[in-house]
């Protein structure tokens, strides 16, 4: 007879654990989705591309130019010395890349950051999730953010 009332008790509470459960306050988005259909993504790409062209052009040249002194049968001492040179002169232009896009990406970030908390009290969702880790429940907010974003 115990064994009976601990179950019922067990399964009531197990109840009520899901009933809570259906009315959560959890939501998710597509953080994939909302940084590719983003308008400011596009341009962040953009201008982080055009750097990176400017970049490659000058790297291919100080490879040309490595290129050419190797054939013209320079010193093995000589050829190693301007390859150190060479990447002197580009490893600042590759840090600026690197930071550029750690900037662009910060600046992204932060904008969708306060689309999802724009849209959450708008629906009174208190905790938000990638959508990859959700399994099952919860609110997809990602077109909500996605129309804030892009108001």
């Amino acid at each position: 007879m115990k064994k009976l009332l601990i179950i019922a008790v067990v399964l009531a509470f197990a109840a009520h654990l899901a009933y809570g459960a259906s009315f959560s306050n959890i939501g998710f988005i597509d953080v994939q989705k909302v940084f590719k259909e983003y308008k400011e993504t596009e341009k962040a790409q953009a201008d982080l591309a055009k750097q990176e062209e400017s970049f490659k052009k000058e790297f291919e040249e100080s490879q040309k130019k490595l290129e050419t002194a190797e054939k013209e049968g320079k010193k093995k001492e000589d050829l190693e010395k301007m390859r150190k040179e060479l990447e002197e002169k580009l490893a600042p232009k590759r840090d600026n890349l690197l930071m550029l896009n750690q900037q662009l990406t910060q600046k992204l970030q932060s904008k969708i950051l306060d689309a999802v908390k724009k849209a959450t009290k708008k629906v009174g969702i208190e905790v938000v999730l990638d959508k990859q880790v959700v399994i099952t429940g919860g609110m997809d907010l990602t077109e909500l953010v996605l129309t804030e974003l892009n108001k």
